[in-house]
Parts: structure tokens; sequence; C-alpha cells
């Protein structure tokens, strides 16, 4: 009798599959089911990649599937593909991308669920009445309707505030009548509630897929989308993988943002596999940013997406203007006199105040007076942050944590001086100028607990608070509409970072935060807080705006030759001795030597040179071609693998990467 080879995915950070015989009484296993095999000395579940009819193994050698658990695939063949593809292209771990992509219980084999969504989650049953829309929106809809059945990648560049969220609702209203699925994909979790009760209120079936979510509740919706009853799904990166059966059309909301990007493990990028996806599917897609990436506008200038611009607020009010001030000729050192006149003068009308800081705690740097000493984080060798809500000193990069004595360790002092300052810190000053505002702190510290964000923010639209302190999780995709004045502090950082795509994130952190004032029926002001008010891209993104700043920072990487204009990949190599990772690129590098497709630089250190103990190093691999540089790294992965001292160095393979930490 002919026998019947499985090619497995065990969901572990492996790159080969693994082949079992399938029992002849199992003879229906598929692509796409699960199944329980044994593994080393362990039973694990594993993924049914591929049947085939010969194995290389020797017979001997050659395992049996223990038990099938699917009586029909639970991933099928367009999912498995979009796994393989994404493997491939990032050069990660296949078993690693399915868990990824798939939730725990599936993982677990717990049995698929049959489920109805109106037994789970109680329907709004409500029709929103049509709100007026702006000509820009109208002609927006026109355009990209006319390529609803087919692959078209459209960069919806709306300024804030010029609503592109009912865009989204009309095009996905267009896609809902034929009776198809729309999957919105958002950078952040804390930007889901308010686009899930958008969509709710247009009488659509809506679920929401992300790491917050219960295990349980991941798996119920997981199961509700597959079964093709969710008309909206909306999620953060990893809904990408998402079973769609139905899928009609893809929307990328902030499509500019970082944590699209994933940069642990699997470093892969939402925003590129869902246009891959939509290609594939054949179905249009949207990206939509009033800050597009580099790479994204330089994709519109080779005719690769469809630009529609958006310049003006549905309710005609003007994006306010930027005003600077020179913090070395102020007197305060923290807030500015013009800064605090201008909040005493919003409060006295009834209006919010934001003051954006994007760093938490209460000081950066604290050092001893008498001997100098500055407490390191011993795993990283970088300055840790001082928090004062719980007196504790923090590493913000492997999150060490440790009490604080209010005293130096190396010579008992209590003349420690605080220098710089965080979120906290701002609180403090703030409470003190402003005795009787009610203040609201928003970063992740003061957001732990489940369901806190989003209460903040219903609070913050019912105008509770006069004055919101946050960094970054306040400055995209919220409508605040009393918020008529935003205070920006301590940037100057950002404009001297060496990281490739630091000042692309500071203009584009300066214009979201910049759009969260005015968005209402009030004029917004927005006021930029710095030591070098003379700086070149400061400047011309404020004269000129993002658009000629973006084209201009391209013109510049171009003529350095930098990234979009050539394709980079990253080989990062981990190690607790910083001998062992460079002498492990080295040899990698030493086989790259005769690939003419490719310019290899490094090994080099990290921006983080040391994190959680491990050293980090960089080999730089640049090309023309994306083709040529994947391929070259797909034939080094064997190279790598047979590196002797391999199992001490822990090692990364990044393509189009933003940063190299």
């Amino acid at each position: 009798m002919k026998k019947y080879i499985a090619e497995i995915a065990i969901v572990k950070p492996l790159h080969n599959l693994f082949d079992y015989e399938i029992p002849s009484d199992n003879a229906k296993v598929s692509p796409g089911m699960r199944v329980k095999i044994e593994f080393g000395k362990k039973i694990v579940n594993g993924f049914v990649m591929n049947i085939k009819e010969n194995t290389e193994l020797d017979q001997k050698r050659l395992k049996k599937i223990l038990n099938v658990l699917d009586e029909k695939p639970c991933i099928n063949k367009e999912l498995l593909d979009l796994f393989l593809w994404v493997s491939d292209y990032y050069h990660a771990p296949i078993g690693q991308i399915i868990g990824l992509g798939t939730p725990s219980y599936l993982r677990n084999g717990k049995e698929m669920l049959n489920l109805n969504f109106n037994e789970i989650y109680r329907k709004r049953n409500m029709i929103r009445s049509d709100l007026e829309l702006s000509n820009e929106q109208l002609a927006a809809i026109k355009k990209i309707s006319c390529s609803i059945n087919e692959y078209h990648c459209f960069l919806l560049d709306g300024i804030t505030g010029s609503g592109k969220t009912e865009v989204y609702r009309k095009i996905q209203e267009l896609v809902k009548k034929k009776d198809r699925q729309t999957l919105i994909i958002v950078p952040e979790k804390n930007l889901i509630p308010g686009l899930l009760q958008y969509f709710e209120d247009s009488n659509m079936n809506v679920l929401e897929y992300h790491s917050s979510l219960t295990p349980k509740k991941r798996f119920i919706n997981w199961n509700l989308i597959q079964d093709c009853q969710a008309d909206v799904i909306i999620g953060t990166r990893s809904s990408v993988f998402l079973k769609i059966p139905k899928l009609g059309l893809l929307i990328v909301d902030e499509e500019h943002d970082i944590s699209l990007k994933n940069q642990s493990d699997a470093k892969y990028n939402a925003r590129d596999i869902a246009i891959y996806r939509a290609k594939k599917k054949n179905i249009p897609i949207i990206l939509g940013s009033a800050t597009p990436s580099s790479e994204t506008i330089l994709n519109v200038l080779k005719r690769k997406y469809s630009q529609i611009k958006m310049r003006e607020r549905v309710n005609k009010k003007k994006i306010p203007n930027l005003k600077i001030i020179d913090m070395t000729k102020t007197k305060n050192e923290i807030l500015s006199e013009e800064v605090i006149e201008a909040i005493q003068d919003r409060l006295s009308k009834k209006e919010q105040v934001i003051i954006y800081l994007n760093r938490r705690g209460y000081s950066p740097l604290i050092y001893c007076k008498t001997c100098k000493w500055i407490p390191k984080c011993n795993q990283c060798g970088l300055n840790m942050t001082y928090h004062k809500r719980n007196n504790s000193l923090q590493c913000h990069h492997c999150c060490k944590n440790t009490q604080y004595q209010n005293k130096c360790i190396e010579c008992n002092s209590d003349d420690i001086s605080f220098i710089g300052e965080g979120t906290e810190k701002i609180e403090e000053v703030i409470k003190k100028e402003f005795l009787n505002s009610k203040i609201v702190r928003v970063d992740s510290d003061s957001t732990r607990k489940k369901g806190e964000l989003q209460k903040i923010f219903e609070d913050i639209k019912n105008n509770k608070y006069d004055i919101l302190i946050g960094t970054q999780m306040l400055s995209k995709g919220h409508h605040f509409p009393n918020v008529t004045l935003v205070a920006i502090m301590n940037i100057d950082q950002s404009l001297f970072s060496p990281r490739l795509k630091a000042v692309e994130q500071l203009a584009q952190q300066l214009i979201q935060v910049s759009g969260r004032s005015g968005r209402a029926n009030k004029d917004g002001e927005v006021i930029l807080q710095t030591a070098f008010p003379n700086n070149e891209d400061l400047l011309r993104l404020i004269k000129n705006g993002y658009e000629n700043w973006i084209n201009n920072l391209l013109e510049v990487r171009k003529n350095l030759n930098l990234p979009p204009y050539k394709n980079w990949g990253v080989i990062q190599a981990k190690a607790r001795k910083v001998y062992d990772a460079e002498k492990f690129l080295l040899k990698i590098k030493e086989r790259m030597k005769n690939r003419n497709e490719v310019e290899v630089y490094g090994p080099m250190p990290s921006n983080m040179q040391k994190k959680a103990n491990f050293y980090n190093l960089n080999l730089i691999i640049q090309s023309q071609t994306k083709s040529k540089l994947n391929l070259v790294l797909k034939d080094c992965i064997p190279t790598i693998k047979n590196i002797p001292y391999q199992n001490r160095i822990k090692w990364t393979i990044d393509i189009d990467p933003i940063d190299y930490d």
C-alpha cells in the first residue's frame, strides 16, 4: 500500500517542516488540519502544510501521526500560502509565523466552535444618519469605488480631521452590499474602541481582534470571523493573518506608524503583508494617514499606489499654526511663560489642553552631587529612569525595576539631582501651577488596568478633565472636540538621533499631535518648546508643511543612497560575549564576499549596544532590488545554522528595518 507523507509545521521558532507518515486509517488528512505528533520526546500539536508521496527520511526514523484533531481544515489554502510567503519573505521560522497568526486555543487543539453572532453579542440595531460629506470626501469615495472589484492600492492622504474614517465607512458599505467583509488594521489597540462604535452605529456586525482579548474571547471572535458572521473586523497587526473567507476590502489606518512592524522574533510589517494579501485576493486596499511614510510616498511617485489628497477639515477649520518657543531664552526650565499664559487663557474659556511629552516616568536621569553616581541598568548599561509614583528606578529597555532608597548607593548622600522630565514630573509641575484644574496623565504607567484607557478617553470627551498630560497614546486617531491647545515639550533629542527614521517619526508625531487641537468649532493653537528653534528640519516642516517636508527628505535619502531607495536587510546577533556575536557575523560576511548583487557592512553595534545582558551587533546587507537581497539572505540561512557555536547566539533577520536595536 502506498504511503502518504504529511509535511508538518510545529509552533516553535523552527525553519523546517517535518515529515510524518499518515496512517492508513487517516487517509483524509489534508493541508490546514491540526494533528497530534511525537516531536522529540514530547507530544505536540502541529499544522499540516502539504501532502506528498516521498520523503528523504530513513524509514526507520519516520514517525506516524498519532491523531488528527480536525474533520476538515481549520486553515484554508489562502492562509497557508500567506504563512509560507511571510516566512519566506521575512526569513522567519514558519512555526513562529503560524504562532503569531493563530489564536492560542486553536494551537492548543481546542475544538472549533459553531456560534451565532447575535447569541454572543448584542447588536445595536440602529441606523446612522448620513453625514454631510465634503467635496474631497465625495471625490475620494468616487475614485475608490471605481476599483471596488479589483486590486488597487490607494493612499488616502488626509490631514487630521478631514474625515478619512467616513470615507472608510462609505467604501465598506459598498463592499457589504456585495456580501463581502472588511478588515481594518490599526497600529494600537487603544484606537479600536472608537472605530468599533463608529461602524456599529452603521448597523454592522463588528468584531475586534487583538492581544488584549482573553484567549477564549479571541478564539470566539476568530470562529465568528471565519464563519463570515462579521461585516467589519478591526484589529492590530496580527489581524492581518485572520482567515476571512469573504474578504473584500483591506484598510490600514495610520499606515506610517512603526507599531505596524513587529519588532520581536518574526519582524514582519502588517501594512506590507496587507498589500500583498490584497494583491493576491484582487481586492482594493486603502492606506490612511495624515503623515504618510517615506516608503509609501515613494510608491506613489513610482505610480504603484494612487494618492488621494484631502486637505480640508470637514468643519472647514484650518489646521492650527505651530508656534515655536526658544527655551534658551525663558526663565522657567520646564514650562515657558508663553505656555503658562496660553493654558490659563484656554482654561478661562472652559476649553481643554494637551501637554505632550513622549517620555514617561519622573526623570530620565538622576545623579549624586557628592560622588557623581548615576544609576545604570546592569543588564543594558543605560541610565535608569526614576518613577516617583512607586519610588523606583526602571530601565525602559529591558524593564528591570528596583526600589529607590532616596539616597546614593555609593556614598549614602541624599544630595541627589533630578535631570530632565517625564510625564510624572510634568504632572507635578502642572498641578502646582494650576491648582483648581482637573488633570489626567495618559501613559502606559497610568493605564495598566484593563479598561482604564477607554474610560479616560470617555471622560475627556465628557469634559471631566481640563488638562491632559500624555505620551504618543494621545497623539493619533482621537477626536477630542474641546481640545484647543496642544503644548509639545522636549523633542530635541530626536532632532539629533542616529536612527534612520528618527526625524521622520518626529515629524509625524508633531503633525499628529498638533491635529488634536481645534477639531470642532473652536480655533486651535499649538506651541512647541525647543532649545533648537533654528533647526533646519523643524523650520522646513513648520513653514512648508509635511507634504513638502517628506518630499525633501526623499531627495536627501536618494542622494545618500539610503532606504527607501536602497533595499536593506539586517542580520542581528545577540550574545552574552560581544566577541561571540562579532565572530558569528564575520563568518556570515565571509560567506557573502563573492555575492556581487549585495553590499555588506559591519559587524557594527546596534543603536542599543547592550540589552538584557546581551550584546547586540548588526550586519547590514543592501541591494538595488528586493529579490536579490532576499535570495542572498535565503541562501545564507543554511550557513548560519551550520556555524558551530551558533547555540551561543540569538539571531534574527530583519527585512525593511525601521531601527537597528
